[in-house]
């Protein structure tokens, strides 16, 4: 019996360690991966404390527990996602006692800080209600009528003669009667990479466009014309977003050489659907508007947090610097960090050049909504105190006063595992010490946004309210018909957004950059 006995504790002590050996096999595994992804939340947080604008009202970390976060059920980029969420939800205006990071448009997101894969790291922190298209189209859904809200000119709608206020009447052949009937069949067309639109232009001619998905490079100006009324040469562009400083200069330097030579003296700058991008493309056109007298004097300031002003954010001496062909900066022999930087106000305040562009403009309009944000808003805030700066406001009821989204705030990326992380870092002020729109850009005049028209024309209410067209044409589009219309907004994911700031820019501290070496290949 004792024999029996000890057989049977063998067989189960075989089948334990079985068990033991096959879970054990998937603990290091599992724990590898949890160990990784806390390390990143730990990262993330010890960023924030150190980099953060309103790092002062941070909690500790070991009141904040970043590690909480991890959730095995949850993608990597999620628990980053809601980490970040998290750490916003401290920061609170001292007058109006609201968080400063309350997104007006999606209270599930921050309104400054985000973070994106490395690959799409141009973009920005993406809002949800983009769609993502290499058809060049973004689009308006109003009372269940589909209209193109823009098209990019280089995209393969933009070649086929496609533009704002275009209706689309069927998708590959099945028509259009719903908002939801549209997003069926435009999931459709992106697996297929093709898509057979019905559109007409004056709601009578009828005609058949056929996209084939493709690359392209992106064009920022979506419209651009001068329009004329007595002696007032008004010119006109709308900017889709602030590319790549490059890619900026080679569509936007032909435009204000025309206006140059036509003379323009006032001009028309659309940013409704802007949403920004990197600053110094609006250096680069703040420097093309502004007058002669501004020339050399200060356009904006940044102001990071006191820690950094002073030197003292230590956690940046584990975030190495590399150049524009992502190789480390040596100095002394010695790879410098994020630490080296000069995060002071004098080293981080801009000035105008005015080598070219427009020198005798009376006035200069922005034609905003409640969706132009960062980037746009800095080119607005930075002009004021040189020129006479209107803000035409947009909205689809034309009920209040529009406000721009509200983002003073700027940041770079910073390298967190196959992410970059962007956190509001530093507060922008312009020559007079203003930034304090938080809330958003007041415009001085609201009007209805009509979808139905293209851009830059006459029939826009914006556009006729700044040409002084008779203001009662303007009174009838807000009627009651108006405020019963329902919108839906699906703007294509190649825009940038935010006001991005490349590390390129960043300025080495003085005493380091005296004796500056970067490795040649």
């Amino acid at each position: 019996m004792k024999h029996i006995n000890f057989i049977i504790l063998i067989i189960v002590a075989f089948f334990l360690v079985q068990s033991c050996t096959k879970k054990n096999d998937d603990i290091p595994q599992i724990s590898k991966e949890k160990n990784r992804i806390s390390e990143n939340l730990d990262s993330i947080f010890l960023l924030a404390k150190g980099v953060y604008l309103w790092n002062d009202q941070l909690p500790s970390v070991d009141r904040f527990n970043p590690s909480r976060f991890y959730n095995e059920g949850l993608s990597e980029f999620r628990c980053y996602e809601n980490e970040i969420f998290e750490i916003t939800q401290f920061a609170k205006d001292g007058e109006t006692g609201k968080l400063f990071e309350q997104n007006p448009l999606d209270l599930n997101r921050p309104k400054y800080s985000g973070i994106v894969f490395r690959e799409f790291q141009d973009k920005g922190p993406q809002n949800a209600y983009n769609i993502s298209n290499t058809f060049g189209l973004s689009v308006v859904v109003k009372n269940n009528i589909l209209r193109l809200l823009y098209v990019d000119p280089n995209s393969p709608a933009g070649k086929a003669g496609l533009k704002r206020g275009t209706q689309i009447l069927s998708i590959n052949g099945e028509r259009v009667l719903t908002e939801v009937s549209f997003l069926e069949q435009w999931k459709k067309s992106l697996s297929m990479s093709f898509i057979k639109l019905e559109v007409t232009e004056d709601g009578v001619k009828k005609r058949e466009v056929r996209l084939n998905a493709a690359s392209y490079e992106i064009n920022p100006v979506v419209k651009q014309n001068i329009l004329r009324n007595g002696e007032r040469k008004i010119g006109y562009f709308a900017l889709n977003s602030f590319t790549p400083i490059q890619n900026t200069q080679k569509y936007l330097t032909p435009i204000f050489l025309s206006f140059a030579q036509e003379k323009i003296n006032e001009l028309i700058i659309d940013l409704r659907y802007n949403q920004g991008g990197y600053q110094v493309s609006a250096d680069f056109i703040a420097n093309l508007v502004a007058p002669n007298n501004a020339d050399a004097k200060i356009m904006y300031t940044e102001h990071y947090n006191r820690q950094m002003q002073e030197g003292n954010s230590k956690v940046l001496e584990n975030y190495k610097l590399y150049d524009e062909y992502n190789r480390p900066v040596i100095i002394n022999g010695r790879e410098i960090s994020l630490y080296d930087i000069d995060y002071s106000v004098e080293a981080n305040t801009t000035y105008f050049h005015k080598d070219d562009g427009l020198t005798d403009l009376k006035k200069v309009y922005f034609i905003v909504s409640n969706r132009t944000a960062s980037a746009s808003e800095l080119l607005i805030n930075i002009l004021k105190p040189y020129m006479d700066v209107q803000v035409i406001g947009v909205s689809e009821d034309n009920l209040s006063a529009v406000y721009t989204y509200g983002k003073p705030v700027g940041s770079f990326g910073i390298p967190v595992g196959q992410f970059d992380l962007f956190l509001g870092m530093y507060e922008l002020k312009n020559a007079n010490r203003e930034s304090n729109y938080f809330k958003g850009i007041k415009a001085n005049v609201t009007l209805n946004d009509d979808t139905d028209t293209d851009f830059g024309v006459q029939d826009d209410p914006a556009i006729a309210w700044i040409l002084g067209l008779e203001k009662k044409t303007i009174a009838l589009k807000a009627s009651s018909e108006i405020r019963k219309n329902r919108f839906s907004f699906y703007f294509n994911t190649d825009r940038l957004i935010g006001n991005i700031k490349n590390k390129s820019e960043l300025k080495i501290k003085l005493k380091l950059s005296l004796h500056i070496f970067i490795p040649k290949d």
